[in-house]
Formats: C-alpha cells, sequence, structure tokens
C-alpha cells in the first residue's frame, strides 16, 4: 500500500472518528445544558434571546444536534450559569506521523513477500482506538509491527507491543500465533540504547533481525517476537523487492551470469568451428 493510500485511510478513519465523538460531545452537553436551564425554571425563548439565535437554535441544541457551533454553545453555556470546556486526553493511537515513520512502513511493506497478507493501521480489538501500524498474516499467524522512527521511553514502547499482542490473542482465541514486533531504523542512538539495556531486549526480543527479515522477503514462517531494523531511506536503485519477494533481485542476477556464461560457451564453439 502507498503513502497515498495510507494517507486516505487514515483521513476516513479520522472523520469517522470525530464524527462520532462530536455526536456524543453534543447529546450529553445538550442534556446538562438543558437540565441547567429547567432548574432555572426558564423557557428556551428566554435563552435564546439572551444568546441572540432563534428559540429552534437552543432547541436543536438541548436535542443533542452536533451541527450547532461551538460559539452558541458557549454562549448558551453562560447564559444558564455554566462553564463550557474542551478537554484532550491522550491514549488513543495517533492517526498522523512524521516522513519518516510513512517511509519506514512503505519499505517494510514493498520488501514483503507476496504471500504475507498486510494491513495498515489494523485495529487492535478491544476497548478504545488502538492499532498497531502493520499486520502480516500467514501461516496461521498474526505478526503486529510497531513501526518507531525514534524510542524515547522503552518501557513504554514494549508495554504497548506486549499489550496489543495478548488483545489480538485473546480475539482470536487460540485460533493464530500471534507474534510482536519491533521496526526500528539502524540510527546511533538506536543500537546504543539496544547495547545499553542488553539482556533485558534479548529476552523481550530475542529473535534477530537476519531471520525476521529472511521470514518477510522469503515468505517463510515467522520465527517469532524481535527486532527488525529497517533502513528508512528510498530503496537503492535496482534493489526494491519485487512483490514476490527480493528473492527475484538474486534470481535475475543468476540468470544474467548463467545468460553471460552460454554466450562465452558459444562463442567458444564458434571459433572451433
Amino acid at each position: 500500500m502507498s503513502t497515498r493510500d495510507q494517507l486516505a485511510g487514515s483521513r476516513r478513519i479520522v472523520q469517522r472518528e470525530a464524527a462520532r465523538l462530536s455526536r456524543i460531545d453534543a447529546v450529553r452537553t445538550g442534556q446538562e445544558l438543558r437540565e441547567l436551564r429547567l432548574g432555572l425554571g426558564v423557557p428556551q425563548a428566554e435563552v435564546a434571546r439572551v444568546v441572540g439565535v432563534s428559540r429552534s437554535v437552543i432547541s436543536e441544541l438541548e436535542a443533542g444536534d452536533p451541527t450547532v457551533g461551538l460559539e452558541i454553545r458557549r454562549r448558551a453555556a453562560v447564559a444558564v450559569g455554566a462553564d463550557l470546556r474542551i478537554n484532550v486526553y491522550p491514549g488513543a493511537t495517533p492517526l498522523v506521523h512524521d516522513a519518516a515513520h510513512a517511509r519506514l512502513v512503505e519499505r517494510l511493506l514493498g520488501r514483503r513477500h507476496r504471500c504475507w497478507q498486510a494491513q495498515i493501521e489494523a485495529r487492535v480489538p478491544g476497548p478504545g482506538r488502538s492499532s498497531t501500524d502493520v499486520r502480516l498474516e500467514a501461516f496461521g499467524a498474526v505478526v503486529a509491527i510497531e513501526v518507531e522512527t525514534r524510542i524515547r521511553a522503552w518501557d513504554a514502547v514494549v508495554r504497548r507491543c506486549q499489550e496489543k499482542r495478548e488483545r489480538i490473542r485473546d480475539a482470536l482465541g487460540g485460533r493464530a500465533v500471534v507474534h510482536a514486533v519491533l521496526c526500528l531504523p539502524p540510527t546511533r542512538h538506536h543500537h546504543q540504547l539496544v547495547a545499553d539495556l542488553g539482556e533485558t531486549v534479548r529476552l523481550t526480543f530475542p529473535v534477530s533481525s537476519e531471520r525476521l527479515r529472511s521470514a518477510l522477503e522469503d515468505g517463510t514462517a515467522w520465527p517469532g517476537d524481535g527486532i527488525l531494523w529497517m533502513a528508512g531511506g528510498p530503496e537503492p536503485a535496482g534493489t526494491r523487492a519485487r512483490s514476490d519477494g527480493v528473492a527475484g533481485n538474486r534470481d535475475g542476477a543468476h540468470n544474467r551470469r548463467v545468460a553471460v556464461r552460454h554466450v562465452a560457451v558459444v562463442a567458444a564453439d564458434e571459433q572451433g568451428d
């Protein structure tokens, strides 16, 4: 999947989720303002007069109409002696990432063998709006891959990977083996982090990057949890993997060598004639 397709998918998710939350907020706010108005014993028309709108607008607001603007809601709240505030609570999986993140995802997908079915921003079962960056499926296994451009809090990243793996495993009910993979660019910062943590990293992600890459590119069974080192820059010319795996590049080189030898043999035969 290209970066453009990924962006379009994320945009649809954002729009759908924002509309859902807007409806919930509108209903809750309308009910609370209605209760305050009734507690004061004033009609909708009186609130409308103070706010500067028609009575029908106040009626729509109290009925939970999400199209009533925020400014009107604030005025209505002030009119009945309330304080309307908007709070932001972190916790859901973000749907916006930097360009380096997008390049890592695209390169990972480009090196994927065609037997691996891939999903971008695949929803993780359970409460909230949690997702895994890339989800691969094949051979009765699910690989949940978290892509990080720069790790700042190792414990938090590991905990997130493991929680998502367990939630996917619980939802599948044992129908598939679930693996957790951390995809990182091979920066000095990350290599130093892994070196400093030593045994902790080896216990959490025991499978080497070479074995993970082999399974990804050759289409073999996934070997387990591990760190997949993936450079975030563009693929060098002539090395980009085909849809059936990077083995195609090796096969192409082999065929060219065979062709050269064949030409040499033919030339020798002609000289002998």
